[in-house]
């Protein structure tokens, strides 16, 4: 197990450092549902600094989470202004697009939002199930060519990549071996490297564990240390 305490000293020294990639999210708004309970969801201050808020909303497993034998619930979406993302692939976003053309209800309420969760969830992506994760409307208007937030309305999709080293996104990380944890990740709870390992990340989000296949597809790397280029480059 590997502390924050740990992971923060760790990220001051000799350390990858990355900017987004061009991969676009998918951009699925989802609030305004029936049915959300009480929940307790992380999020981060303006100084990168992680805490527990008390919001209503809707708890479901990120799906890639689920395929490495996670049940329990590690993604809560609000219900005031969450949005749903996977990244994108080919032809992924005309498919979701065409799904929620066809379930003009898909997130009306609770129900609805399970079958589309499950339609998302079994969207292929390179021989396995999507990420599949949550986060908020400021997020979804932060990111480049973005619709006005004001824009963002429930059902209406989108496809959108994050900003560039320019706005801020520089971030930093450090490889961990399969079955190394960090203590308290991205939802509060401790987040297990998977096989292949994970990055463990710091950037203006915060701090969190990103299994390796995500990184490598999320983040373009502007430093790679010789000593940490082997871990990286490993199948």
């Amino acid at each position: 197990m590997i502390t924050r305490d740990e992971a923060a000293k760790r990220l001051e020294g000799e350390t990858i450092e990355f900017i987004p990639s061009d991969l676009k999210r998918i951009v699925i708004p989802a609030y305004g549902f029936v049915g959300a309970t009480d929940q307790k969801r992380q999020e981060w201050g303006a100084d990168g600094s992680s805490y527990m808020e008390d919001v209503k909303g809707f708890a479901f497993v990120n799906a890639k989470d689920q395929v490495k034998g996670e049940t329990k619930p590690n993604q809560v979406l609000k219900q005031n202004d969450g949005v749903l993302l996977i990244y994108d692939g080919p032809g992924r976003l005309a498919k979701v697009s065409k799904y929620l053309s066809e379930n003009p209800n898909a997130v009306k309420d609770v129900i609805h939002l399970k079958k589309l969760i499950k339609f998302l969830s079994e969207l292929t992506a390179d021989g396995g199930k999507p990420d599949l994760w949550e986060a908020d409307v400021n997020f979804a208007a932060g990111l480049k060519d973005a619709p006005a937030r004001e824009d963002i309305k429930p059902g209406k999709v989108f496809a959108a990549a994050k900003q560039k080293e320019i706005d801020g996104s520089k971030g930093k990380a450090f490889y961990v071996p399969e079955g190394e944890k960090l203590e308290k990740g991205a939802t509060g709870e401790d987040q297990e490297a998977h096989e292949g390992g994970a990055y463990i990340v710091k950037d203006k989000d915060g701090m969190r564990l990103v299994q390796a296949d995500a990184f490598k597809k999320a983040y373009i790397i502007t430093k790679m240390p010789k000593t940490m280029w082997r871990d990286y480059v490993k199948e």
